[in-house]
C-alpha cells in the first residue's frame, strides 16, 4: 500500500471497519449484561430463540398444571370435610336405631321423638349434599362434573341429571300423567239459565239456577282451607269474591270466572302450585238451611262442601335411546328419579307428550387438567350423597334412607342395614377420594414441580446470560474499540506525509 495516494486511505478504512465491528460487539455484550438474557431477538441465536420459546411454553404450563393440581386437592379436601359431617350424622342415626329397636327402654311417644331426630339428620344430609360447593360446582348431590345441557328450552325449565349406568348423549324426556292443581268449581252451568259476568249478584245466579228465594239479611261465608274469605249477601257481586280470594295472603288459591258468561259460567278456585302435596277445600256456610245450594259445588244434592288434591307429574326418560327410566318420584311440575336427578317441566308444556332429544348429558366426574398436553387429565367421580339416593337397594322395607322410619320396633331393625349401607358406601367414597387426592393429585404436583425445575434450567442454558463470560466478551470488546478508535487516528493523520514531498 502506498503512502504517497491521498484520495483514498485505505488505512483509515481498515480502522474504521474493525471499530464498527468491535463497537457492535461491546453494544452487544451491553445489552446482554443489562437484560440477563443472551438472546434477546432472533437474529442472536434463532434456533436457540426456537426450542427457547418451546421450553418456555411448557414451563408456563406446568406453572399452571400444578396450580390445578394444587387446587384440586382443595376440593377433594372440601367433598371429603363435608362427607365426614355426613359420616356424623349416620352414627347418631345409628345410634337412634338402636335405642329405638329395645322394647326395654321406649314407649310409642318415645320412639316418636327418636324418629324426629332421624327425620332432622336426614333432612341434614340432603342439605349438605346440595350445598357443599367449590366456586359454583356442587360437590356432592350427583351432578359433579355432569353437564347437563338443556336442548329444549321452550319447554324444559331445568335439569340436573347423573347418569349412574346410562350412556351420555341425547336424552328424550316423555310425560306420562300431566300436573294438576288441586281445583274445586262452583257450578253456575244450567242449560237455559242466562248468568251474566263479574258484576252480576252472587246471590242472584244461585236464585236464577235453583229458583231460591235469598232475600235481605241472607248471607253465606266462603271458606277456602279453613280460612273465611268473604261473606256473601244479596249485594256481593262475583267481581267482588274474585278480588277477596286473590288479594288474601293466607290461602295460596287463585279464584277465576270461566267461560263467556250465558250457559257456560263456572267461579273455579285453584291452588298456585301444581302436585300431590297441594290441597283445596271450599266450602259455602249459610248457618241455617234457609238458602238452597243445590249442585252448588257437584252433584245434584244441596252440597255446600269440595275438595280436591292436586297430582304430581309422572313421567319417563330414554338416555341416548336406550330403555325407559322412570321418573315418578317427583312433585308438581318436577319429575325425579333418585338414581338419575330431576327434570322440571315448563307450565306451558304441561300435558302428556313427548320431547325428543330434550336434553343433552355429558359424562359426570369432576376432571382437573394436570398436565401441559392434551387429555392429561385426571378424573374423579363423586356419587349422589344425597339421603335419597344412600342406602338403596340394601332393604325392600325402605328403598334409601330418606325412607327410613324407626318410630316401631321392626322399623328400626330394618333402617339399621340401610344406615350400615349408607355409611359403607360414604365411607367407601371417602376412601376413594382421599386415595385421588394422594396418588394422583398430590403426587402429581410434586412431579410437575420437577418437570419444571428441569425445563427451566434447560430455557436458562440456552436464553439466560453467562455473566463471567459475557464480562470477559465485555473487556476484550472494550479494549478493541479503544485500540482502533487510537489507530483510527493515526491512520486519518498519515496523508499528512505527502505535504513533506510538495514543499520539497
Amino acid at each position: 500500500m502506498s503512502l504517497t495516494r491521498i484520495n483514498q486511505n485505505i488505512s483509515a478504512i481498515n480502522a474504521q471497519r474493525n471499530l464498527e465491528i468491535n463497537t457492535s460487539r461491546i453494544s452487544r455484550s451491553i445489552e446482554r449484561l443489562a437484560s440477563g438474557l443472551r438472546i434477546n431477538r432472533g437474529a442472536d441465536d434463532p434456533s436457540g430463540l426456537v426450542l427457547s420459546e418451546l421450553l418456555r411454553a411448557q414451563v408456563s404450563g406446568l406453572d399452571v398444571a400444578q396450580s390445578n393440581a394444587e387446587q384440586g386437592v382443595n376440593v377433594i379436601k372440601t367433598a371429603e370435610g363435608a362427607l365426614n359431617e355426613v359420616n356424623t350424622l349416620l352414627r347418631q342415626m345409628r345410634d337412634l336405631a338402636v335405642n329405638a329397636a329395645s322394647d326395654s327402654n321406649n314407649n310409642d311417644d318415645s320412639r316418636a321423638a327418636l324418629q324426629q331426630q332421624v327425620t332432622s339428620g336426614i333432612n341434614t344430609i340432603s342439605q349438605i349434599a346440595n350445598n357443599t360447593m367449590y366456586g359454583s360446582r356442587n360437590l356432592l348431590d350427583g351432578s359433579a362434573g355432569t353437564k347437563t345441557t338443556i336442548i329444549n328450552q321452550g319447554d324444559i325449565a331445568s335439569a340436573s341429571l347423573t347418569l349412574g349406568d346410562e350412556e351420555a348423549g341425547y336424552v328424550e324426556v316423555t310425560i306420562d300423567t300431566a300436573a294438576e292443581q288441586a281445583e274445586v268449581g262452583s257450578n253456575f252451568t244450567v242449560a237455559g239459565t242466562a248468568i251474566t259476568g263479574g258484576a252480576q249478584a252472587v246471590s242472584a245466579a244461585i236464585n236464577a239456577i235453583n229458583a231460591a228465594e235469598w232475600g235481605v239479611g241472607e248471607t253465606a261465608d266462603l271458606i277456602i282451607n279453613g280460612v273465611t274469605i268473604i261473606t256473601i249477601d244479596d249485594t256481593t257481586t262475583f267481581t267482588q269474591v274474585l278480588t277477596a280470594v286473590n288479594t288474601n295472603s293466607e290461602v295460596d288459591v287463585t279464584a277465576e270466572l270461566t267461560g263467556t258468561g250465558g250457559v257456560d259460567m263456572e267461579l273455579m278456585f285453584h291452588s298456585d302450585v301444581y302436585g300431590a302435596a297441594e290441597h283445596i277445600s271450599v266450602e259455602y256456610d249459610v248457618g241455617v238451611d234457609t238458602i238452597n245450594l243445590e249442585g252448588l259445588i257437584s252433584g245434584t244434592d244441596d252440597v255446600k262442601f269440595g275438595a280436591d288434591n292436586g297430582v304430581d307429574m309422572v313421567g319417563h326418560a330414554h338416555f341416548n335411546g336406550g330403555a325407559a327410566v322412570n321418573f315418578h318420584d317427583g312433585s308438581g311440575l318436577t319429575l325425579t328419579n333418585t338414581s338419575h336427578g330431576s327434570i322440571v317441566v315448563d307450565e306451558d308444556a304441561n300435558s302428556a307428550q313427548t320431547f325428543s332429544d330434550a336434553l343433552y348429558v355429558e359424562e359426570g366426574e369432576l376432571s382437573f387438567q394436570i398436565g401441559v398436553n392434551e387429555n392429561q387429565v385426571a378424573g374423579m367421580e363423586i356419587r349422589d350423597c344425597r339421603a335419597t339416593a344412600l342406602g338403596s337397594g340394601v332393604d325392600a322395607t325402605y328403598t334409601s334412607l330418606s325412607l327410613i322410619d324407626i318410630s316401631t320396633v321392626d322399623g328400626a331393625t330394618y333402617a339399621l342395614d340401610v344406615i350400615d349401607g349408607a355409611i359403607n358406601e360414604i365411607s367407601t367414597l371417602r376412601g376413594n377420594l382421599g386415595a385421588f387426592q394422594v396418588n394422583e393429585l398430590e403426587a402429581q404436583t410434586r412431579s410437575l414441580a420437577v418437570s419444571r425445575e428441569n425445563l427451566a434450567a434447560s430455557e436458562s442454558s440456552i436464553r439466560d446470560t453467562d455473566f463471567g463470560r459475557e464480562m470477559a466478551e465485555f473487556t476484550t470488546s472494550q479494549i478493541l474499540v479503544q485500540s482502533a478508535t487510537a489507530f483510527l487516528a493515526q491512520a486519518n493523520a498519515l496523508p499528512q506525509n505527502v505535504l513533506t514531498l510538495i514543499r520539497g
